[in-house]
C-alpha cells in the first residue's frame, strides 16, 4: 500500500475526503483523535493541531500500537479496505473495550466505475492495491457493531464518510 497519495489532481479528492471527516465528526473542537492509518498525517496537518497518528506501517506512525492510547474519537480513513473480514472486526472490538463510548469516523471508497476511471485519468494504477474487503464487506462489519450518527454521501461519487458510535 502506498500512503503517499497526495499529490496531483488525487490531491483535490483526498483534501474534500478529509475536509468532509472533520466536518462530519466537529474535529476542530475534539478532544482526544485517533488517526488509524494515518498515512503521511494529512488529517494532522489540515486540523493544525496534534493527533494520536498510529498506521500498521511504522515509517508513518508515531505510535507502535494504539491499545494503550486513549481517544474520544477514531478515523479510519480509506483503510479498512487493507484490513480483512476478521481484523477489521477485531479492531472494532478492542477499541470498544478501549472507550465503547468513543465516536467513529470512516471514509470508504466505493468499488466503481467512476473510481476506477479517476484511477486512471490519474495514472494511479496502484490505487488499491493490497485491497482485502470490498466496500460492501467493509459497511456490513462496521454497521453490525455501531450504529450511525450522519454520513456525508458521494463524494465525487467516489467516497462515502460516515459518523458512527458502538451499539
Amino acid at each position: 500500500m502506498n500512503a503517499d497519495y497526495y499529490y496531483g489532481l488525487q490531491k483535490f479528492y483526498f483534501d474534500k475526503i478529509i475536509s468532509s471527516i472533520i466536518k462530519i465528526g466537529n474535529l476542530n473542537d475534539s478532544k482526544a483523535i485517533l488517526d488509524f492509518g494515518c498515512g503521511t498525517k494529512e488529517l494532522q496537518k489540515k486540523l493544525k493541531k496534534e493527533i494520536l497518528n498510529y498506521d500498521a506501517n511504522k515509517k508513518y506512525s508515531d505510535h507502535d500500537d494504539f491499545i494503550n492510547l486513549k481517544f474520544d474519537i477514531v478515523v479510519f480513513n480509506h483503510v479498512l479496505m487493507y484490513m480483512d473480514e476478521t481484523e477489521i472486526k477485531s479492531t472494532l472490538d478492542i477499541i470498544k473495550k478501549i472507550n465503547k463510548n468513543c465516536k467513529i469516523i470512516i471514509g470508504v471508497g466505493k468499488s466503481t466505475i467512476v473510481n476506477k476511471l479517476a484511477s486512471w485519468m490519474t495514472l494511479s494504477f496502484e490505487a488499491h492495491k493490497g485491497e482485502k474487503t470490498t466496500s460492501s464487506q467493509q459497511l456490513k462489519i462496521v454497521f453490525n457493531h455501531t450504529k450511525q450518527i450522519k454520513s456525508k454521501k458521494n463524494i465525487f461519487y467516489m467516497t462515502d464518510v460516515f459518523l458512527l458510535e458502538f451499539k
